[in-house]
């Protein structure tokens, strides 16, 4: 069994020496990092250096090429359902044997039979990253192309590459989510990433986005960690008219540059192993309505159907979230007391709404037991071996969904939709042993359709002695961050002055916010947009589905060629999220692509604004920045969206991506502003002749 350990342990002021040399000799359980090569520079022999206590920088150059394959692979995972029984109802667990699709760096694959993540893409702003893909995956009839109903799942080996977060084109060959990329072994596509120099550090993901094959790609292993990292220091821009003094922020990055840094992306990979009749290996567990899902020696688990993705499918199978590709029983986190880390989770799954707590360790039991205790055994199991909740380790978060808040957040848990993003300072007082938990939550309330309505012990973290320090840590975390502002070389003595001063009083991070509020703006249109799971059939004969509409009487399945939802570029708009009254109790992820919004009030139907709730989802929301944030079904979420730069067309969608893949998208264009404030036409062919919803359509006329 392969062990995998981080050490987290920084050449900080609080640091001891001793838990500095640990740090040096722990192995780590990051993502490997993507290998990008300059132009006319030769490739490395060895794998870059893994993202961990001293995160590797990225690349040099202007303008870098790495080299991408999608592959069947041979994995393994834990599962507690397979393996000896050892009594009524109970296994000793095994790893399964697993084939993935998976995203291998070609010059340094990962092994066969191994764990598995994929590795992690890190770029800086104003670099040009040019992927080039090749995909290995075996060839489909018929493919590419889709049934007569393109809301059918589909083609599950024609894919994409989705820069999840990233703002950046989404035409051509940039983020470009219409494209198809079908297996081609004779045959290497190509993206075209030109981050601006003013786009923010932070944390993303990629993941492919082929119309009816999302859901199933992303469940069988093709998500991974996007990070842009940045050193630019903040600034005042005095070149306007007199007396204006504008703030261009800096990198969140420059305060922790020394600080441990992790990745931690969160995926919830749906395989099943099949009898000789074809049948799932399943278990009717006792006193349950449960199949918990099962593999022999020498079975191969697959994902190649849509029956096992969504509905109750994950929560009865019986398995767990896997972080890094590992479970508890194989990934151990370690880290020093007294020091801050920065810890980057990214929900990369599809079915499973995970609510991250710490606590400390209470239990002295064998770690074995831990390791290898089932899922039905984790509540139990948790209440003996971990501190109350109520005893939890505080979290600051600095970003959501990679994006610098305007002020750190304190909580006691985080709450990881899929497509979710969330970087966390985390303080341990004290040394000894601690749980990392995914708590229970209301599933028919804050979950995701199919989310386990269980606890799951993550993984664990091993605390050593470190910094001699008696600070709690919100002034621990106060303390990095204002003795780094101290440490910053900006040359305007008033502007330092404010950041430290703004960190010290409330831990202000508005100088490394990458965007201004919206909040105070003028309003140009009004966007609704409404989740219904029972819009009409797109085609004869079938049933209703998921989909979208602006009235709860206007839903629809997606339409690739319905355009209605133009935007005119410069626009600030109000976007108003809800689900169809009277539809099922399900909730759901909003993302759009390209451009940000900023969350301006969620309130429930009862008129209760939840952003004031500590025990909500939504605390501590206004005024941040996302690209992805749940709907619950009994809320009215309003956000603010500014349309900047880019042009093109791309799509809004739920991000249960198995609700995506059968009709719950969108179409949306940008375009530009013409001298009536009306959206241009975008080439020969297009008119402003309005549709039925105000926006540009084709013109028919001859």
């Amino acid at each position: 069994m392969r062990r995998l350990q981080l050490l987290g342990g920084a050449a900080l002021a609080l640091t001891l020496a001793a838990g500095a040399a640990l740090a040096q000799q722990a192995p780590v359980s990051d993502p490997p990092i993507l290998t990008m090569v300059a132009p006319g520079e030769t490739a490395p022999s060895a794998p870059l250096k893994l993202f961990g206590a001293v995160p590797a920088p990225p690349p040099k150059g202007d303008e870098v090429r790495a080299d991408l394959d999608i592959v069947l692979l041979k994995s393994r995972i834990w599962n507690p359902n397979s393996g000896k029984e050892l009594g009524k109802g109970k296994y000793e667990g095994a790893y399964d044997t697993v084939e993935l699709r998976a995203y291998q760096d070609r010059l340094h694959p990962a092994k066969p039979d191994q764990l598995y993540v994929a590795p992690a893409l890190v770029s800086r702003p104003g670099q040009t990253v040019r992927v080039k893909i090749r995909n290995l995956l075996p060839p489909e009839d018929k493919c590419p192309g889709h049934p007569r109903d393109i809301n059918e799942p589909h083609c599950f080996n024609t894919t994409n590459l989705h820069s999840h977060g990233l703002w950046v084109s989404p035409a051509g060959i940039s983020d470009n989510v219409l494209r198809q990329l079908p297996p081609n072994r004779d045959f290497t596509y190509e993206y075209e990433y030109n981050i601006p120099g003013d786009h923010p550090a932070g944390t993303f993901w990629y993941h492919p986005h082929v119309h009816g094959s999302t859901a199933i790609q992303v469940s069988s292993g093709l998500a991974g960690a996007l990070v842009i990292k940045g050193e630019r220091l903040p600034r005042i821009d005095d070149e306007g008219a007199a007396p204006v003094r504008k703030l261009v922020p800096g990198d969140v990055d420059v305060l922790l540059a020394k600080s441990p840094d992790h990745i931690f992306v969160l995926q919830q990979i749906q395989y099943v192993c099949r009898d000789g009749e074809g049948k799932v290996k399943a278990r009717m567990v006792e006193g349950t309505a449960r199949k918990n899902w099962y593999c022999d020696a020498g079975d191969t688990g697959v994902l190649d159907s849509y029956d096992f993705i969504g509905g109750s499918n994950w929560s009865n199978s019986g398995r767990f979230t896997t972080v890094n590709g590992a479970t508890v029983e194989a990934l151990e986190q370690k880290a020093v007391a007294g020091v801050p880390e920065r810890w980057r989770f990214i929900h990369g799954g599809v079915s499973d709404t995970v609510k991250v707590s710490i606590r400390k360790r209470i239990g002295t039991g064998p770690l074995e037991a831990l390791r290898k205790a089932g899922a039905l055994s984790q509540d139990a199991l948790i209440a003996k071996e971990c501190a109350p909740s109520s005893e939890a380790v505080s979290q600051f978060e600095i970003a959501a969904d990679g994006l610098t808040r305007q002020k750190v957040l304190e909580r006691k848990a985080t709450f990881l939709q899929p497509g979710y993003r969330s970087d966390l300072l985390v303080d341990f007082k004290e040394p000894g042993a601690y749980c990392v938990i995914d708590e229970l939550i209301k599933v028919d309330q804050s979950g995701v359709e199919g989310s386990a309505e269980r606890r799951q012990l993550l993984f664990l973290v091993e605390v050593a002695p470190g910094a001699s320090t008696t600070l709690a840590p919100a002034d621990a975390v106060k303390q990095l961050l204002v003795s780094a502002a101290k440490g910053l070389e900006i040359e305007d003595a008033a502007l330092k002055q404010s950041i430290v001063e703004g960190l010290d009083k409330d831990l202000s991070l508005e100088a490394f916010s990458p965007h201004r509020s919206l909040l105070a703006d003028t309003i140009d249109k009004e966007q609704p947009l409404v989740f219904s799971l029972r819009a009409p059939s797109t085609t004869p004969g079938n049933g209703p589905g998921p989909g979208l509409g602006r009235t709860d009487a206007t839903v629809r399945r997606f339409d690739p060629n319905d355009f209605s939802r133009t935007l005119v570029l410069g626009d600030t708009d109000r976007w108003t999220l809800s689900v169809k009254e009277g539809d099922p109790k399900v909730g759901h992820p909003f993302h759009i692509h390209v451009n940000p919004f900023e969350v301006e009030k969620v309130v429930s139907r009862a008129g209760v604004d939840l952003t004031k709730d500590p025990n909500s989802e939504y605390f501590g929301l206004t005024g941040v920045f996302k690209d992805t944030l749940f709907v619950e079904h009994d809320v009215v979420v309003t956000t603010r969206s500014h349309y900047a730069r880019y042009i093109g067309d791309f799509v809004l969608h739920c991000h249960i991506l198995n609700h995506e893949d059968k009709g719950m998208m969108a179409m949306v264009r940008i375009a530009d502003r013409g001298p009536d404030g009306k959206p241009m036409a975008l080439g020969h062919g297009l008119t402003d002749v309005a549709g039925p919803e105000g926006a540009a359509r084709p013109h028919t006329g001859h």
